[in-house]
């Protein structure tokens, strides 16, 4: 094997149809084991464990042998067998089983790391966590991410273990990596990359063409100009973006430029495409920044999925 680091992608499951598509695209990004996945299910500190609970030996077997229903187990379970369906991974790949005891839960932190013999892994991990933001914030922190995927659960899926929306605009916010937010996720229309008027929308499109050529995906330039006195502004950008990501070895399908409120355009646009990816150029560290931002504006009225990019 070489000895460059490998892709590293975490998808947050929580038994939502977007997590799963989320799933999916993250198959594509790690094609021929590129990239190692983790799943990760975080559960609230002894969330339905209050009143006896499960044992250690109990927890442990479930992880192995799928049998009794732990908390986040079937949605953890779905996935693996999604990656079996879709070829990613075996039945024979070897299994390890890892817990940690987390103070004040009776099951503590749980996975199954399963790897192959070429070296690729998959984990399944069930976090225990005071909160489903803080679990995945600290995961990302953790694991050194590369990208982190996570659903937009619709209206009609909440319920008992799903990630509340509030919760995924809080990790967007917070996370210092890519996130990826997955509505109903299409595969096959492309990266629609929006550059602002900074170095950071700049790398940012670099970064993003990366992602996009590892799952085989065009990529599409785009800025607004608000007024006419923008436009030449704009078409310098979008110039700027296009000679940076061909410089790093990649190709521009196409770009373009246009007048008129950035929200608006963005979305309008936008929604013929597979993603919506943006650069959060708001102030490092300050969170209220991003929540005025065209970025967070975008991402909460988006219909389709968006890629928040630092």
């Amino acid at each position: 094997m070489s000895n460059e680091k490998q892709f590293q992608i975490l998808v947050c499951i929580d038994g939502s149809e977007s997590s799963y598509s989320g799933l999916r695209y993250a198959v594509r990004m790690g094609a021929d084991h590129t990239a190692d996945l983790t799943l990760l299910f975080v559960r609230p500190l002894d969330q339905g464990l209050g009143s006896g609970g499960l044992q250690m030996d109990i927890a442990r077997e479930n992880m192995l042998n799928w049998g009794h229903e732990l908390p986040g187990m079937r949605a953890l379970k779905r996935g693996r067998d999604m990656l079996v369906e879709m070829g990613f991974m075996e039945d024979s790949w070897k299994e390890q089983v890892v817990h940690t005891d987390v103070r004040g839960d009776k099951l503590g932190d749980n996975s199954i790391i399963y790897t192959n013999e070429d070296g690729a892994k998959i984990t399944l991990e069930m976090m225990v966590s005071p909160s489903v933001e803080r679990g995945i914030l600290d995961e990302i922190e953790i694991g050194e991410y590369d990208i982190t995927i996570i659903g937009m659960c619709s209206e009609e899926e909440m319920g008992a273990g799903k990630i509340k929306p509030a919760t995924t605009m809080a990790v967007v916010s917070q996370s210092p990596t890519p996130v990826l937010v997955a509505r109903e996720l299409e595969q096959e229309h492309g990266h629609f990359m929006c550059v602002d008027f900074t170095d950071k929308a700049i790398e940012a499109a670099v970064k993003d063409a990366k992602i996009a050529v590892r799952c085989h995906c065009p990529i599409y330039l785009y800025s607004v100009a608000e007024t006419d006195d923008e436009l030449p502004i704009a078409l310098g950008v979008v110039a700027r973006a296009k000679a940076a990501i061909e410089a790093a070895g990649m190709q521009v399908v196409s770009d373009s430029v246009e007048i008129g409120n950035p929200v608006e355009k963005i979305l309008e646009q936008g929604r013929k495409y597979s993603l919506i990816v943006l650069a959060d150029t708001s102030v490092k560290g300050l969170r209220r920044f991003f929540q005025t931002s065209v970025a967070y504006e975008v991402l909460q009225r988006a219909e389709n999925s968006v890629m928040i990019v630092r």
